[in-house]
């Protein structure tokens, strides 16, 4: 039903209007039937009619002047003029003033019939278009986070993005930080359990080390459901070592609250563009902390930097990029072009040899529990300059063990066909929306289906285009909004019924994704 106000001089003519015509068949409330334009022009913020129907001659002010008076309280507002005038100067001046339509006196009853239908027509349509851009631009605000987490994790995982989704991103940033040096840390949160919500805990957790780092420069984070990215950017060179120390320091007293937290930072890098780097020297040193291999020690293999060598990271990156798509024609080719012997570097071949296999296994290794956890393609003791010298001295050896292993994870990889995956992600969606209010976390929903934490997380990703905890997350949000307008429960109360029982927190989450505090959402009832 929209609201109508009816201004006329003329008691008679607002009484004749209401008594011939029945205006709620026309979808219409009268909200007012006043005589004075000063008196309307007072009420009408009080009213916010969507329709005014006025009268062109009226004492003290006339319709054409309260048409311009109006537009400039309620610009959306839709008003039609009626006229004991035939002077077509008067339609000139309306049509001018935003007016919509113009009926002469005497009115014809079928002529003022009409005139309802099209302006409830109209009224409809814009108000639905309203309606449809508002939805529009709070999906673009809703979503806007996890294209941003997208866009920052494919070009630190993957080392590409999208030309398109970087324009949006930059346009929330300054100008100078993505050519600003930075630093890259990497937080495993795969392992960590907590006895309080999961979704919850990693929330607090990017605060905490937001606020141990943000005094020395500007931090962004992002994740996905296996790791915490922060990017700690306008990194000054002198404050390096701080930073080390700040975040070491950070990571001790995690461990000694229990938590299990593999960790990696990088060297200071320019220019976004080199996330893909910091991200192999972060992965790198967990996996050498969980292998036993002091960064600094002589049995560390990638010490490209120091050794002077670039290491082949796009040629490695397409290695597994084909074999995640079941690609494995070339495979050898690829191999032998990533063993190829570097131009410049004054390091033996036989210590580059040995850094790429080691590389080559620390992948498989991270890989092979995506699709088994029960798989030991490579083993840790692998991981080992010792153990490999050892067991595989020569070039030839350590190619042939290479490529028997990447055959394996390509085997491994093939069994989970796109079907099967299907299946498991409708099976997770449907275990998630029965549980999403309780303490859940990705390896719950893993238990239950019967699969790898890592590949449910994998697979989850692909179809669904989110992570496991953005998709718990949004389930919360829209659970609390049908709450907060539907119920006349507290906000404490809505904060634990949807699973969050910090309310703060549930509080500057809920901001942060719809734009608007819970008072105000509920005020919108």
């Amino acid at each position: 039903m929209f609201r109508l106000l009816l201004l006329d001089d003329e008691r008679v003519v607002l009484n004749g209007i209401q008594k011939v015509f029945s205006l709620r068949d026309y979808g219409f409330e009268v909200v007012g039937a006043l005589q004075q334009p000063l008196e309307a022009l007072a009420q009408l913020e009080a009213l916010r009619p969507d329709l005014i129907i006025t009268d062109v001659k009226m004492p003290k002010m006339d319709g054409l002047e309260f048409s311009t008076r109006v537009k400039q309280i309620l610009p959306e507002v839709e008003i039609v003029i009626l006229s004991g005038y035939s002077d077509f100067s008067y339609a000139q001046t309306a049509v001018r003033l935003g007016v919509r339509d113009y009926l002469l006196k005497p009115i014809k009853k079928d002529d003022f019939s009409k005139m309802l239908k099209r302006m409830y027509a109209r009224i409809e349509a814009k108000q639905s278009r309203e309606s449809y851009f508002q939805s529009l631009h709070k999906l673009f605000l809703n979503n806007y986070e996890e294209l941003r987490n997208q866009f920052f994790v494919s070009l630190t995982e993957e080392g590409s993005y999208d030309r398109n989704l970087y324009q949006l991103v930059m346009k929330e940033y300054p100008k100078d930080l993505f050519d600003s040096d930075f630093i890259l840390v990497r937080m495993d949160i795969y392992q960590m359990s907590f006895s309080n919500d999961f979704v919850s805990e990693i929330g607090r957790l990017t605060e905490q080390v937001t606020r141990a780092l943000n005094i020395y420069g500007r931090v962004e984070s992002y994740f996905t459901d296996e790791c915490l990215y922060l990017v700690l950017f306008y990194v000054k060179p002198e404050d390096e070592q701080r930073i080390r120390t700040v975040f070491h320091v950070f990571m001790e007293s995690k461990t000694q609250e229990g938590y299990t937290l593999p960790a990696g930072i990088s060297r200071i890098h320019r220019n976004i563009e080199s996330l893909y780097l910091a991200y192999n020297e972060c992965l790198q040193q967990i996996f050498m902390a969980e292998a036993n291999i002091d960064a600094d020690s002589e049995h560390n293999p990638v010490r490209s930097r120091e050794m002077g060598v670039q290491i082949p990271y796009a040629e490695l990156d397409e290695l597994f990029h084909r074999i995640a798509l079941g690609i494995t024609e070339g495979m050898g080719e690829l191999v032998e072009k990533i063993y190829k012997k570097p131009k410049n570097g004054n390091l033996l071949y036989r210590d580059f040899s040995y850094s790429i296999t080691f590389l080559i296994l620390l992948r498989i290794y991270q890989l092979q529990d995506k699709y088994d956890t029960k798989a030991d393609i490579i083993q840790p003791s692998c991981l080992d300059l010792r153990y490999l010298t050892r067991q595989y001295p020569t070039l030839d050896s350590q190619k042939h063990m290479v490529q028997e292993r990447l055959t394996q994870l390509s085997a491994l990889s093939a069994d989970q066909g796109t079907s099967q995956a299907s299946k498991m992600v409708h099976a997770a969606v449907d275990y998630t929306n029965r549980h999403f209010c309780e303490n859940i976390s990705l390896q719950d929903v893993a238990d239950e289906i019967g699969i790898s934490k890592n590949y449910l997380c994998d697979i989850f990703k692909k179809e669904l285009g989110m992570t496991f905890i953005s998709y718990v997350t949004n389930l919360r949000i829209e659970k609390a909004k049908e709450l907060l307008t539907g119920s006349d429960m507290k906000m404490y109360e809505i904060s634990d019924a949807v699973g969050y029982n910090d309310y703060a927190y549930f509080s500057q989450l809920f901001k942060k994704h719809t734009g608007q505090t819970l008072s105000a959402w509920r005020g919108k009832a």
